[in-house]
């Protein structure tokens, strides 16, 4: 399988320099093989619940590709409630950059921003999405949505895939410091933001189909709060992508029916799901799905399970649906993500206690300067806590930072290290 991916993402990019429209034809066949093979052989370790996050998020991929006119670009932490009333898709800038590093189709696009002025510094997910847009891969999006939270790298990617495709663009400023304030204000410019769309599509958002999809963002969160708690004291088997998957289901895709059905598959699991043995990680930031012996260590292991990551349970928040645009806004503001990294380590701190973790491990992507930056407090504070805390160096997108072997001795001595304190790893 892996060399059928590197053969297929070898032509994708050699036929996006000769045919982009080609590419893209190719690009779209080949995400929609990966949907039939997901929904009919998706492994035999893989959960139900893993399998219906991996199929809602290549469907979503998909979308795009198939009805460009009906997708609106939004970035990860874009409420995207209002897309769904509207009968939109959103078209993930962020989706598409982990996408093409899976499909092993990334260093074109990476090479291509480069020479354009992009340093290697800048968030590798968004440069391969900006090489691929500009290289004619990606299809024009009717418009542009974004906040302002969490990179800032959204400032830049954004505003200048607007000036390339000539759309529109709304941005969704989001204050530095959460507090009932920033919530209000966020939250109007949320009202703002619908109005947008309105006099972009020409159609009127039920404020009834907006109240339904923000209550059943509620219920996922709410339910997903509920699973990692049960994950305490259970054996559930996964994979890093697995993770990737379940951070978009609970941010682009949080208010989708299929959403809530992946929440109430997780919890059915979990109530089912044999005792917790082995040693248990917490995650913290994006996970590096393309480091084959780094996922050798963690995936489908008994003896080892990432039991949470922070991309996943960071905007669970309590909000009255009834309320949605203050519903909306309360996830954003609110996100462990937005203000100083402090807030981020304290959430940590309240999932590693939420899913009894062992230990943590925190991913410094490369190009991510909130992560890097808080790295050593996260691990001095994490570790004043009794959590011992790996600080893993690497990338989650780009294949030719390389180091895999290293990052894979690292995490096997640090599981190691936990076994020993656990007295075996039992």
């Amino acid at each position: 399988m892996p060399d059928i991916i590197k053969t297929f993402g070898g032509i994708v990019q050699k036929e996006c320099r000769r045919s982009p429209g080609r590419a893209q034809a190719l690009l779209k066949l080949g995400y929609r093989a990966q949907k039939l093979r997901l929904i009919a052989a998706p492994g035999k370790h893989t959960t139900k619940a893993a399998q219906m996050a991996a199929v809602q998020t290549t469907a979503s991929m998909i979308a795009p590709l198939a009805h460009p006119e009906r997708a609106a670009m939004a970035s990860l932490f874009l409420p995207c409630e209002p897309l769904q009333a509207a009968g939109l898709h959103p078209y993930s800038c962020e989706g598409f950059g982990c996408f093409l590093a899976g499909t092993q189709a990334e260093q074109a696009f990476l090479q291509y921003a480069e020479s354009e002025g992009l340093p290697d510094t800048f968030c590798s997910y968004h440069r391969v999405f900006i090489g691929a847009a500009e290289l004619g891969l990606m299809p024009r999006p009717r418009f542009i949505l974004n906040t302002t939270l969490a990179c800032d790298a959204n400032l830049l990617t954004f505003r200048r895939l607007a000036e390339y495709f000539g759309v529109p663009q709304f941005v969704v400023d989001v204050p530095y410091e959460p507090s009932e304030e920033a919530v209000d204000y966020v939250a109007g410019q949320l009202r703002e933001m619908v109005k947008f769309i309105e006099g972009q599509t020409g159609q009127a958002i039920s404020e009834e189909a907006l109240s339904a999809a923000v209550a059943r963002s509620q219920r996922s969160m709410d339910n997903f709060d509920r699973y990692i708690t049960l994950r305490a004291d259970r054996s559930i088997l996964g994979e890093l992508t697995g993770e990737m998957f379940s951070a978009f289901t609970l941010h682009t895709l949080l208010g989708t029916p299929e959403t809530e059905a992946y929440t109430k598959q997780c919890l059915k699991e979990a109530e089912s799901a044999p005792p917790a043995s082995g040693v248990r990680l917490l995650w913290m930031h994006t996970t590096p799905f393309w480091v084959a012996p780094l996922r050798a260590v963690t995936d489908f292991n008994p003896a080892v399970q990432v039991v949470a990551c922070d991309m996943c349970f960071e905007g669970l928040v309590k909000a009255d649906p009834a309320k949605p645009y203050d519903a909306m806004a309360r996830r954003v503001v609110y996100s462990a993500f937005n203000g100083p990294v402090s807030r981020r380590i304290q959430r940590g701190l309240e999932a590693a206690r939420q899913v009894r973790a062992d230990g943590v491990v925190w991913f410094c992507h490369w190009g991510c300067k909130h992560t890097l930056g808080g790295a050593q407090l996260a691990k001095e504070t994490f570790e004043a806590n009794g959590l011992p805390c790996l600080v893993l160096d690497g990338d989650g997108c780009d294949r030719s930072h390389g180091g895999e072997g290293q990052l894979a001795t690292r995490m096997d001595a640090f599981v190691e290290m936990l076994r020993a304190e656990k007295g075996g790893g039992a």
